[in-house]
Parts: C-alpha cells; structure tokens; sequence
C-alpha cells in the first residue's frame, strides 16, 4: 500500500516541483509581454491549469520548453485580445526575495531594470525571444531550442547577436547622461 501512495502522489509531486522551480521565471518572462504584473500572474495561472490537465502525457525531459511555449502563446493571446500596445512599467517585477539594498541602489537598481527592458523590446523579435528565455526565464540553451522551434546553434546565434546589438545600445543610452552630468558639473 504505501508504494501505492508513493506512486500516487508522484505527478502530484512532479506538479509542485514544477511550480516552485517555474512559477517566478514564467511570470517574469509574460510581464515582458504585458506589461502588467497582474495579467503575467493571470496567463502563468493558466500555464499550470493546462499543465495539471496534460501533466501525464508531457515528456518530462521537455517540460521547460513547453511551459515557456505555453506561457508565450497565452500571452500573445491575451495580446491580441486586448488589442493595446504593451507599455512596460517603470516599476522592478521584484519576485525574488533579497536583502534590503539601500534605497538609492534599490532605484538605480529600477531604473537600470526598466532601460534594459526598454532596450530589449527595441531587438528584432526572435532575438528578443531568445534574449529573454535566457537571461529572464533562465533557460539553457536547449530548452530555448525547443521553446523556440529552432536549432541551438540558431539560439546562441541569436542571443549572441542580442546581447551585443544591448551592449551597443546601452552604450548609446549612458553617452546622453554622461553628457548632461558634464553640462551639469560645469
């Protein structure tokens, strides 16, 4: 009997690992695409009732790429039903739990966080995607693969090319400031 119980309570299990491990990440991952915290948090939910439904026939080795193809899908969907342009908020989605930084570095730590997102949504979509399944939803490189419907040489090709047209950009994006901090000093 108690095997019976351990076999029972496996998927129930695999469930909730499944939640603890991709929750945060799949939230962080549908704000990019809405721009609201609430509505993230909305499609996510919806990931795991589609995930509590097909829990037993997903092969578990590509269970992070169909949960990252899911939460994607939603949240074109839900784009596409609210018809508006996505406006990233100035606030941090701040999920992760840390020791209090002091306040100027807390909103340095913002502003920096809402200029890379600024930044990100500039990059053509596919290197969007893939800058995001890496460095939001903290995928590797296979699990972007197949998220992603593409060879993995493609995703380090893309993530390679996003990262440095960012880099490119953010130098672009401080040269103004550091101008206007000389303008300001003098």
């Amino acid at each position: 009997m108690p095997a019976e119980h351990t076999h029972m309570s496996e998927p129930h299990d695999l469930f909730l690992e499944t939640l603890q491990r991709y929750e945060r990440p799949l939230i962080r991952y549908a704000h990019g695409y809405t721009g609201d915290l609430e509505d993230a948090r909305d499609i996510v939910q919806d990931v795991f009732l589609k995930l509590s439904l097909h829990l037993a026939t997903l092969d578990h080795e590509r269970l992070a790429p169909w949960l990252f193809t899911v939460c994607r899908n939603r949240a074109l969907d839900h784009h596409r039903k609210h018809q508006r342009l996505v406006v990233m908020e100035t606030e941090t989605l701040d999920l992760e739990t840390s020791a209090s930084p002091a306040p100027n570095d807390a909103m340095e730590q913002r502003e920096t966080a809402t200029a890379l997102r600024e930044l990100i949504e500039t990059l053509p979509v596919r290197q969007r995607e893939a800058v995001r399944l890496k460095f939001i939803a903290g995928l590797d490189y296979q699990q972007i693969s197949a998220a992603m419907q593409t060879s993995i040489g493609n995703v380090g090709y893309l993530i390679h090319h996003g990262v440095a047209a960012l880099k490119t950009k953010w130098k672009d994006h401080d040269a103004p400031q550091a101008v206007k901090l000389k303008h300001a000093i003098a």
